[in-house]
Formats: structure tokens, C-alpha cells, sequence
């Protein structure tokens, strides 16, 4: 398998060397040499091609990952966030109820003698009945009440603010604490 280079009139010529089958040597070498080129250009540029794809989604799949991790993390913090600005909304809703009661109650101070009548209705057939009220407010539901049921003790209370009222009987016990009421609406609320 040679060629020779036959140096003539000032060309260069190659000299094609037969094979011992007849073909030429270099003629159909270099052509099969050239299709084997090819192929493997084209293999290494499949596999490069496949490789680089690979990678490609490998990378995708981590960023995808990433992101789904945030999201569920912000979805997460959202939830957290808006249960707590729900709490924080019904505390303050239920502060600033308390306060407007307290400012319905000094101004209009016969409001306790009237809630406190509405919660004796319900205990009138008990027997030693109690209302026991703060001294703010002693004197106006006292009147009221003994007007309506002289057999009804009325005490102050020291421990109870303006508004407040308890009922006590020989069978229950009626709270009528404006926080004890707050509270219970405050509950209800949370679904406690």
C-alpha cells in the first residue's frame, strides 16, 4: 500500500498503486477513510449532542426543583401569614368592642341594670339569688332591681369593673363579666 509522486513535466501526479485484488489502494482508502471520518464525526456529535441534552435536563430538573421548593415555601408563609393577620384582626376587633362597651356603659349607665334584669329573668325561680355588681355601678342597678324584685340581694364587688355582674344562686352561677362575654365571643371565633 504506497503511491509514488512521478515527477514529470513540472506536475506533480500521483502514481495510484494497485492493490493485489486489482482496486486501488489510495483511491478507495481514502474515500472509505472519509466515510469513517464522517461516521465517527457524526457519532461523536450524536453522543455530544445526547450528553449535552442529559445535562441539559439534569439542570432543568434542578432548577424546576428549586422552584417548586420556593413556591411551597412561599405558599407555606402565605398561609402562616394571613392565619396570623386573621388572629391579630379578631383581637383587635374584640378590643375595640370592649372599648365601645365600656363608653356605651359610662355614658348610659342603666345598661347594667338592664342586662343585669334580662339574666335575674332567667334564675327567678331559683331560690337565695345574688347580683353582685361593681360599685360604679351599685346604686343605679340596686334602685332597678329591688324596684322589680325586692327579694333580690344586690352587693358591690370591688373585683368586678363598671358594666360587670354576677348572679349567684343557691342552684348556679351567672357570669356577666364584659371580658368573661368578650372572651367566650373571642372562642367562638378561634373554634376553640
Amino acid at each position: 500500500m504506497s503511491s509514488r509522486i512521478i515527477r514529470g513535466d513540472g506536475r506533480v501526479q500521483k502514481l495510484k498503486v494497485s492493490s493485489p485484488g486489482g482496486g486501488s489502494i489510495l483511491g478507495g482508502s481514502q474515500d472509505h477513510v472519509m466515510d469513517v471520518e464522517k461516521q465517527a464525526f457524526e457519532q461523536g456529535y450524536a453522543e455530544g449532542e445526547r450528553i449535552g441534552k442529559q445535562m441539559g435536563e439534569k439542570m432543568v430538573e434542578t432548577v424546576v426543583k428549586r422552584y417548586d421548593n420556593g413556591i411551597a415555601k412561599l405558599v407555606g408563609a402565605h398561609k402562616t401569614l394571613v392565619e396570623a393577620m386573621e388572629e391579630q384582626t379578631v383581637r383587635l376587633a374584640l378590643e375595640i368592642s370592649r372599648k365601645i362597651v365600656q363608653r356605651e356603659l359610662t355614658i348610659d349607665p342603666d345598661i347594667v341594670a338592664a342586662l343585669a334584669s334580662v339574666a335575674l329573668k332567667r334564675v327567678l325561680s331559683h331560690q337565695s339569688i345574688t347580683l353582685r355588681v361593681s360599685r360604679q355601678d351599685v346604686e343605679h342597678v340596686r334602685a332597678a332591681v329591688t324596684a322589680a324584685n325586692p327579694a333580690i340581694s344586690v352587693k358591690d364587688d370591688a373585683t368586678l369593673e363598671r358594666g360587670d355582674f354576677v348572679v349567684d344562686t343557691a342552684q348556679t352561677h351567672l357570669d356577666g363579666r364584659i371580658a368573661s362575654q368578650i372572651e367566650t365571643i373571642g372562642r367562638a371565633l378561634f373554634d376553640e
